[in-house]
């Protein structure tokens, strides 16, 4: 793969833009702060520098520019981070080795949305847009959402992906083909289709409508190696910026209630994929806002679901909000009754927080139940879940309702935290590894490689400048450097290799040590004004560096009786320059 694509890449992508689809960022002088997603913090030492297009965190010391931070984040490997960001950037690949790349899962992906939305424009498709017309969607922005229509026949789509030398591993892999006695046959069929993209864009999996028939209202692609429901929120890749914007998320339950939302102005607006919210949903929230509202189905089984929702949610640290709707009402039909987007904008400023909710709720049981002992006690385990700053200005609305008296309320609360704190503790078979970050949903553990930071800074000057790698003594740098991987990066620079070929080299081989280290000597020279004085230092701190380590190693000699007498006088002389040297 040529090394330009890596460059044009780098010049079109803003690491900043990049990172905040992950971490929630705030500006602090030049550069960009937020909470390290690679391990677990509560003050942010997480830094991202726009000028060098960089990350470093102080914290678990990982740090690189946007093909490091997306290798780590989403536990892909160089190539793949590539073709995912060439695609964000515009910029095309081509190989050294062929002409010709074999589809990836995502292009066959892509290559089955062309066909939904091909048939959707058909004659084929005019059911399907029948259907949309009856929901009021208009036909304008099926193109925006993508929406598309996979056709009745039993295996319309596997015969077109035939053509193109799909194999029916691949499309079972990507979740579109089943594979049946007879040979594969289409998984989605006589249903209009809703795409589903990842935070990032790719398109991941496909959720499909029945329009006429039996058979399930609602199918989505079966969870596999591209979709997984609860990583991953409807509309999330649209929503992303709007979210940050208003710095809030609406989620609703389903594909067209986040659609509606969308065309009613709410463009921060998620659908959950399903009734229950996970906690890797949770987490993707988090990232983007501090503020969640719900928007479930008003029946008894939406009741239910928001309140787990909301617990969960809040237990990943979110505030949380309930936007009540009329009793039998989905979103999209209440935006869709007269006045109702007044009537909905008046629902969201009026939401409630979790624990009134859930107040509300359980009311009725309180009242009519033959065991309100049991009422309550279901409605203090939840209470008792939330942080005691956040229950602190509804105590007196509680004791009212619950008809305790405020000392015993609170009294009641603390004995279930500590309840809940013992029993973590008993089940816990380990506490956080903060000194790990996180990959792929699980903490992986440091390898323990800090790189040191003079070494790191003099490697990030060489990085960063041409001139000095061509009139640099090789032998005085490689001298400077103790740490056996500095030097060879170093050394790989001063070779005559470019940046953008060593970081696609090192990349593809896993190593993101170098570029952790140019990471950090970035971060170090921020301290010094001009180039000239970031060399004069650097340079300076090294020799002095080697000269105190020389110093250190001959005393020893001295101590064990093994030093020469040419070891003696250097180390006398070292001595005598070096007088502020603690002996």
């Amino acid at each position: 793969m040529s090394s330009d694509a890596v460059r044009d890449i780098k010049d079109k992508l803003d690491i900043v833009d990049l990172i905040g689809d992950y971490v929630r960022l705030k500006k602090v002088g030049s550069n960009f702060r937020g909470l390290c997603p690679f391990h677990n913090e509560k003050t942010p030492s997480f830094y991202v520098s726009p000028e060098r297009q960089t990350f470093h965190c102080f914290g678990c010391g990982q740090g690189g520019d946007i093909f490091t931070f997306l290798m780590l984040a989403e536990n892909l490997e160089f190539k793949e981070v590539l073709e995912v960001l060439a695609e964000k950037a515009g910029v095309k690949l081509i190989s050294s080795r062929e002409n010709k790349r074999k589809p990836s899962l995502y292009d066959l992906m892509e290559e089955a949305n062309r066909f939904f939305r091909s048939s959707l424009e058909s004659n084929a498709g005019r059911l399907a847009k029948t259907y949309l017309s009856r929901r009021n969607i208009p036909e304008k922005v099926l193109e925006y959402f993508e929406i598309g229509w996979a056709p009745p026949g039993w295996d319309n789509l596997w015969r077109h992906l035939l053509k193109s030398g799909v194999t029916l591993k691949e499309g079972v892999d990507c979740g579109l083909v089943l594979e049946g006695k007879k040979g594969g046959y289409d998984r989605f069929r006589g249903r209009i289709i809703f795409p589903i993209r990842d935070l990032s864009g790719r398109l991941i999996g496909f959720g499909g409508r029945l329009v006429d028939g039996d058979g399930a209202k609602y199918i989505n692609s079966p969870e596999g190696i591209l979709y997984s429901k609860r990583n991953n929120l409807y509309l999330l890749n649209r929503a992303k910026k709007e979210i940050r914007d208003k710095n809030r998320a609406i989620i609703v339950e389903g594909y067209m209630d986040a659609i509606r939302l969308h065309l009613s102005g709410y463009g921060e607006s998620v659908a959950a994929l399903g009734t229950s919210l996970t906690e890797e949903q949770a987490r993707l929230i988090k990232r983007l806002t501090q503020n969640c509202y719900i928007c479930f189905d008003s029946d008894t089984a939406g009741q239910e679901a928001t309140i787990r929702s909301m617990y969960l949610l809040q237990r990943e640290g979110l505030e949380v909000f309930v936007v009540e709707l009329p009793s039998g009402k989905d979103p999209d039909e209440f935006i869709s009754m007269d006045k109702g987007k007044e009537l909905f904008f008046q629902s969201l400023k009026e939401a409630k927080p979790l624990l009134l909710y859930h107040l509300y709720v359980r009311k009725h049981n309180l009242e009519r139940s033959r065991s309100p002992r049991e009422a309550v006690s279901e409605l203090l385990n939840g209470i008792a879940q939330l942080p005691v700053e956040t229950v602190s200005p509804y105590i007196a609305h509680l004791s009212r309702e619950l008809g305790i008296l405020p000392f015993e309320l609170q009294k009641r609360l603390a004995e279930l935290r500590m309840e809940r704190e013992n029993l973590s503790l008993r089940t816990s078979d380990q506490g956080d590894d903060i000194s790990g970050f996180r990959k792929g949903g699980q903490v992986i553990p440091d390898t323990g490689e800090v790189p040191d930071t003079l070494e790191a800074s003099l490697l990030f000057l060489l990085w960063n400048d041409a001139e000095l790698r061509k009139r640099v003594s090789i032998s005085k740098v490689l001298s400077l450097i103790a740490d056996e991987k500095t030097r060879t990066a170093a050394c790989a620079l001063l070779s005559g290799d470019t940046p953008s070929e060593l970081e696609e080299r090192w990349l593809s081989m896993g190593d993101t040590f170098p570029l952790k280290a140019i990471s950090l000597g970035g971060n170090y020279m921020e301290q010094f004004e001009n180039k000239e004085e970031q060399l004069s230092v650097i340079f300076s701190a090294l020799e002095r560096k080697k000269r105190i380590a020389r110093f250190r190693e001959l005393k020893t000699r001295l101590i064990q009786q093994k030093a020469t007498r040419e070891e003696i006088e250097e180390y006398s002389a070292i001595k005598a320059e070096m007088k502020d040297i603690i002996f």
